[in-house]
C-alpha cells in the first residue's frame, strides 16, 4: 500500500470514529498533508548522489482553526510524520533524521490558510545526539551527493535543442506552472513528470489527454535509460544522460 493509500485510510478511519465534526472544519486533515507533501518537495538539496528533504515541519493555522484539531492533535501529527516518512521513503529522499510534523496556533495566519515551516534539523540530543542520515530504504547513511546530469534533446524545424535536466523533479507541460513548457496542442497543460530517484531517472505520466510514452509504450511510470524517445501526446524528446 502507498504511502497516500495508508494515509487516506487512517482519514477514513477517523471519519468513522467520534471526531467527525472536525472534518466539518474549514480546513480539512488532507490538505495540510498535502501542503506538507508541497513542502517536502520543494525543499530539496541535492548534493553527491542523496536528495536531502526537510525532516521538520510546522503546520500554522489561525487560532480558530486550531481549536478544531486540538483534540485529535497528538494522533494527526503522528500519522502525518509518519505519511511523509512513507513518502520520502517511496520518492527516494532523505531525511536526517526521522520526520517530525507539530500544529501550531498562529494569529498571524489568516483563517482557513495553512503556512507550513519546513526545516531540515539535527537528531535531538536525547535521541543520539548526532545528525544521523535517514535514506529510501529507512537505513541511516552518510555522506554527500552529486546532483544528476541529465539533457532532453528537442528536435523541432529549427534544429536540435538541448534542455539540460537540474531539477530533481521537473514538471513537464503546457501550462505556465510548468519547468518544462511545451507549446505544443497535443501536450496537455499538466501532461507529465521527470523525477531522479534511488540513482536513476523515473517518468511518469500525470493524467495527461493523449498519454506518455517511451520507445512507443504507453507508461504510468517507467525507468528512463539513455537514448530512450519520450513522447507526451505525440511530441517527442530524446532523452539522454550524460
Amino acid at each position: 500500500m502507498s504511502a497516500l493509500s495508508r494515509f487516506e485510510q487512517f482519514m477514513e478511519g477517523m471519519v468513522e470514529g467520534n471526531v467527525a465534526r472536525l472534518f466539518r472544519s474549514p480546513i480539512q486533515p488532507a490538505e495540510i498533508g498535502k501542503r506538507l507533501e508541497r513542502a517536502m518537495e520543494s525543499q530539496q538539496t541535492i548534493s553527491m548522489d542523496r536528495i536531502l528533504v526537510p525532516n521538520a515541519y510546522k503546520a500554522h493555522l489561525h487560532p480558530d482553526d486550531y481549536k478544531a484539531f486540538e483534540p485529535v492533535k497528538t494522533n494527526l501529527q503522528h500519522e502525518m510524520a509518519r505519511y511523509l516518512a512513507e513518502l520520502a521513503r517511496e520518492r527516494g529522499f532523505t531525511m536526517v533524521h526521522h520526520p517530525n510534523v507539530e500544529l501550531v496556533a498562529d494569529p498571524a495566519v489568516k483563517q482557513r490558510s495553512i503556512m507550513i515551516d519546513g526545516q531540515i534539523s539535527e537528531a535531538p540530543a536525547h535521541l543520539g545526539g548526532s545528525t544521523q542520515m535517514i535514506g529510501p530504504t529507512g537505513a541511516a547513511i552518510s555522506g554527500q551527493p552529486t546532483p544528476p546530469k541529465a539533457n532532453l534533446i528537442l528536435y523541432t524545424d529549427q534544429g536540435e535543442h538541448r534542455i539540460p535536466v537540474k531539477k530533481s523533479v521537473t514538471n513537464l507541460g503546457r501550462g505556465l506552472n510548468n519547468d518544462l513548457i511545451l507549446e505544443d496542442s497535443r501536450v496537455s497543460r499538466e501532461h507529465a513528470q521527470l523525477r531522479y530517484r534511488a540513482r536513476r531517472f523515473w517518468i511518469s505520466d500525470v493524467r495527461s489527454t493523449n498519454g506518455t510514452f517511451v520507445n512507443g509504450d504507453p507508461v504510468q511510470e517507467r525507468e528512463l535509460r539513455n537514448g530512450d524517445i519520450v513522447s507526451l501526446g505525440g511530441l517527442e524528446l530524446r532523452f539522454e544522460e550524460a
